[in-house]
This record gives structure tokens, C-alpha cells and sequence, in this order.
């Protein structure tokens, strides 16, 4: 199976070099993107935290929904509030270095899907052909396992300390808004090319997505897919 030439070596080499250099480079610049300012971190207020009974301040709008894992690292319900020139997204999240290595296994493993099909191609091998659909479903169950686990695991703030962490920031360090598949811009797309399609049916129309900090001083991708299509409308006027 591994007996090749030098020529198919070759072949395979230069492959490996395009996809997994690529997509080394599409996740490098995923992560480092830098915002003029981080955002601050700090304990959510109970409204913020979506608490039974608690009281919206004056003047704010809010909006819950359902956060998808992009590099914000929102893992599952959230809550936007909008107040004055701030804004706040507030629910479970993953840690940075968690989410940073749950993604570049995921990409890895990704591109080098092709890279075993051409050796397949290049050996005439059908061992081959297995190696690479093992390769695809290992990484398709990383990808389950962290879209499972997160929000669990981010709910821990909430069960420890009564409230979650809310990332606030500037309203005008928000930008490029926008509802619908917009939601994976940025790098993402490519790391969750095999789901992609079928969460692009379902955000059209409720998926508000933007740049805008985190407290690593990131600008990062958010991504939340919102109770309504008016939310959804509402939210987007409000940030651009």
C-alpha cells in the first residue's frame, strides 16, 4: 500500500502540500484577524442570562436565539442586547484554546481527504479508497462530538455562578451584517464544507451573523439564528 514510486510520492506530496497548506493558511487567518479593541468580559447581568422574571433595563432591546460555532465560541442559547451604543451577546461559551484545537483537527483531517483520493488514483489502490472515507467520517464525528458537547460544557457558568459571561462591545465595532449564509464568511465555511449546505437551507432569513471582537482582542465571526424572521430583520437594522 505504501510501496510507491517516486513520481506518485511526488504527486502525493505536492498534494498534501496545496490542501493542507491551505487550509493550515484559511485557519491561521480564521484566528487572526485583530479588532481595533477587544471586547470586555465580564458576569451577565439575570436579564442578560435570560433569568425568570428579570427586569429589561430602559431602553434596551433584546433578542434570544441559538448560537452557531463559529470562532465567537457562543455554544448554543444566547441572548443579544442592544443598549445605546453598546451591544452585549451573552450565553455558554467554549474555551479559546478548546474551540482553537477542536477546529484545526477538524481542518486537518478535511483537506486530507483529497490527498488520499489522488493517492488512491495515483497507486490504482482500493485500500486506498478506505483510508480516505475514514479519514472524512473520523473527522464528521469531531465535528458531532465538539457541535454536541459545547453547549453542555459552556452551561458550567451557568450552574456554578447563577449567571453566564457576556462579551460586550462598541456598536460601531460591529460590521459586515448579515442574514442568511453570511453566517460561515470568514474561514469557517471551508472547515464545515460537508454540513455547510444544509445549515445554509436553514438560515435563510434567521441567521444574523457580523464581525465583531472578543475579549482576546480577536475579530471574530458571530453567528445566531434567531427566533423569527422579524428578529432576525430587527436585530440586523439595529447593528449595521
Amino acid at each position: 500500500m505504501f510501496r510507491m514510486q517516486l513520481w506518485q510520492w511526488v504527486v502525493i506530496g505536492a498534494a498534501a502540500t496545496v490542501f493542507v497548506g491551505g487550509m493550515s493558511v484559511t485557519v491561521a487567518r480564521m484566528f487572526g484577524r485583530s479588532a481595533e479593541a477587544p471586547a470586555t468580559i465580564r458576569e451577565a447581568t439575570a436579564f442578560e442570562s435570560a433569568a425568570v422574571d428579570a427586569g429589561a433595563p430602559a431602553g434596551a432591546k433584546s433578542f434570544d436565539a441559538f448560537s452557531y460555532r463559529v470562532p465567537a465560541r457562543l455554544a448554543g442559547r444566547s441572548r443579544v442586547v442592544v443598549l445605546g451604543d453598546r451591544v452585549s451577546v451573552t450565553g455558554p461559551r467554549v474555551p479559546s484554546a478548546l474551540y482553537q484545537s477542536w477546529i484545526w483537527i477538524q481542518a486537518l483531517l478535511l483537506a486530507l481527504v483529497p490527498v488520499a483520493l489522488i493517492a488512491a488514483a495515483v497507486k490504482l489502490e482500493w485500500r486506498w479508497l478506505l483510508v480516505t472515507l475514514g479519514v472524512f467520517l473520523v473527522g464528521q464525528i469531531v465535528s458531532a462530538l465538539g457541535a454536541g458537547i459545547w453547549p453542555g460544557l459552556g452551561e458550567m457558568d451557568y450552574i456554578e455562578q447563577g449567571r453566564f459571561k457576556a462579551v460586550e462591545f462598541e456598536r460601531s465595532q460591529v460590521h459586515d451584517v448579515k442574514i442568511g449564509e453570511g453566517w460561515a464568511d470568514g474561514g469557517i465555511d471551508i472547515v464545515l464544507l460537508p454540513v455547510k449546505g444544509g445549515i445554509d437551507a436553514l438560515s435563510a432569513d434567521r441567521a444574523v451573523s457580523f464581525y465583531a471582537p472578543d475579549e482576546d482582542g480577536r475579530d471574530v465571526r458571530y453567528a445566531l439564528h434567531m427566533t423569527s424572521e422579524a428578529a432576525a430583520t430587527e436585530l440586523v437594522g439595529l447593528l449595521r
